[in-house]
């Protein structure tokens, strides 16, 4: 995977990496709220060596101290020292549980012993800090004694004693959630990969180049009202989404530019994606831009284009394939330059008819009284005639929705149009998010009056897809 694969994967998951480190955070910041309190009290103990009267015997006592203090640091922590210091605050604890919670240590270079205590009563450390600082003291002097009686050459001394600490040494609230942060973002980040991993759905253009190098040649944002009003280049020819018809339109024309005239077949993986829409509304836009459009309900099975349409399906494709009608008797004016053929009386043997010898000869007339022949479909993971209708078109158009299909679904349509020799034009990407990282987005062109309302300006001109789709 590469870099932008990471970001897009960021991009789509962004709420479930919040979550999850929300969910950290507030699991760090409950846990710090219920450990008990700890606070550590600190004293400090300077050992030197007594006697000595010249130059050389300061140094050779400094050089002893030095060797012997890392010694003495860990005597601190024996029953030697703990014990009279248990038997003189009373504790409740074993000599080997204070050990646990008392720390002796040497800074570099310096004959200082530090001792520290840990204690949940500030007062009780610094009692106990200050009480094991003046058994080591006593402890030392008769450790190091040269013979009874005599004085140890070997002082310790208390240089600072301890006091109650202020604020708790554990837990730190600050380095909890920071940790917390960063374990968050790495397990919402895995998980964030992993749903990528295990969710094949195709959702953007990113996730359509990993099945096929076909091209994109248009790419249409999902509209909730789609449902209720299809046709939006009836309804509203300016709106983003008729800009993506547009675009689809030219970016076809462009597909076969040495075609006089063109049968398209319009299918895709399964039901729900927005095929039939998509060709109603391809057809409307190509019958606007001056060009003889014939609209052909090829779904057999599941008719839906004279419904949105508003038109009449008494007789239509079925009448003419086996005699019954005319060509021309059944052909239904729409719009300016569209006609429309629908699908008839729904036939027991859909595939027979659509590849029988009839069917070619039907498309053989409409390719030569239209320039744009488009023929809708049925999904090609049900039954087969999309395939079936593919070899006596020019190319099939596939429609793909974002969300909906899955990528070996998708293999599967590309492969099955491959077997029998159909030219793909293209895939045309349809019910796109709005926002998020396989959104689309279009910003067109606005005109404004000159004050003598001659002509129009442009007032702005830019255009941003964010799925990758280029058009005009």
């Amino acid at each position: 995977m590469e870099l932008t694969d990471y970001l897009r994967i960021v991009r789509r998951s962004w709420r479930l990496v919040a979550a999850v480190v929300l969910a950290t955070i507030a699991a760090a910041a409950l846990l710090t709220a219920m450990t008990p309190r700890d606070y550590r009290a600190e004293a400090d103990l300077y050992v030197s060596i007594t006697g000595g009267e010249s130059v050389s015997d300061l140094v050779q006592g400094g050089s002893f101290t030095q060797r012997q203090v890392a010694t003495y640091a860990d005597i601190v922590t024996t029953p030697v020292v703990l014990s009279p210091v248990v038997e003189e605050l009373q504790l409740t604890e074993s000599v080997n549980a204070l050990a646990g919670r008392v720390t002796a240590t040497v800074p570099p270079n310096t004959v200082l012993i530090n001792v520290s205590v840990v204690d949940a009563d500030p007062s009780q450390a610094a009692s106990i800090a200050n009480a094991v600082a003046t058994q080591f003291m006593e402890t030392i002097q008769e450790l190091e004694q040269t013979s009874a009686g005599a004085e140890s050459p070997v002082k310790a001394t208390v240089v600072r004693p301890a006091t109650a600490p202020l604020g708790p040494v554990s837990p730190d609230p600050l380095r909890n959630i920071a940790l917390a942060t960063v374990l968050g973002l790495l397990l919402g980040l895995g998980l964030g990969i992993l749903r990528d991993l295990l969710d094949t759905r195709v959702r953007g253009e990113g996730d359509l180049a990993r099945v096929t190098e076909e091209p994109v040649l248009g790419a249409i944002a999902h509209d909730n009202d789609a449902t209720s009003h299809p046709l939006v280049m009836d309804i509203d020819p300016h709106s983003q989404r008729a800009e993506a018809f547009r675009t689809l339109r030219t970016n076809l024309q462009f597909a076969g530019p040495d075609t006089a005239s063109s049968v398209i077949v319009v299918t895709s993986s399964i039901p729900g994606e927005g095929k039939s829409t998509t060709t109603a509304n391809l057809a409307l836009t190509l019958a606007a831009s001056e060009h003889s459009v014939c609209l052909v309900e090829g779904d057999l099975r599941r008719p839906r284009l004279l419904e949105y349409l508003g038109l009449e399906n008494a007789a239509g494709l079925t009448d003419v394939l086996i005699d019954r009608a005319d060509l021309e008797d059944v052909l239904q004016p729409h719009a300016r330059n569209l006609r429309v053929l629908g699908s008839g009386m729904i036939p027991p043997n859909p595939s027979e008819l659509l590849g029988s010898h009839s069917m070619r000869h039907l498309v053989g007339q409409l390719r030569e009284n239209f320039d744009y022949v488009i023929i809708d479909s049925p999904p090609l993971i049900p039954v087969t005639d999309a395939a079936v209708l593919s070899s006596v078109a020019d190319g099939v158009l596939v429609v793909v929705g974002a969300g909906m299909v899955k990528r070996d679904q998708l293999e599967r349509v590309l492969g099955s149009l491959n077997k029998v020799g159909a030219n793909v034009l293209g895939m045309v990407l349809n019910r796109l998010p709005m926002k998020g990282p396989d959104a689309y987005s279009y910003e067109y062109q606005t005109y404004e009056a000159d004050p003598v309302g001659k002509r129009a300006e442009p007032t702005r001109a830019r255009r941003k897809d964010q799925s990758g789709v280029k058009g005009y």
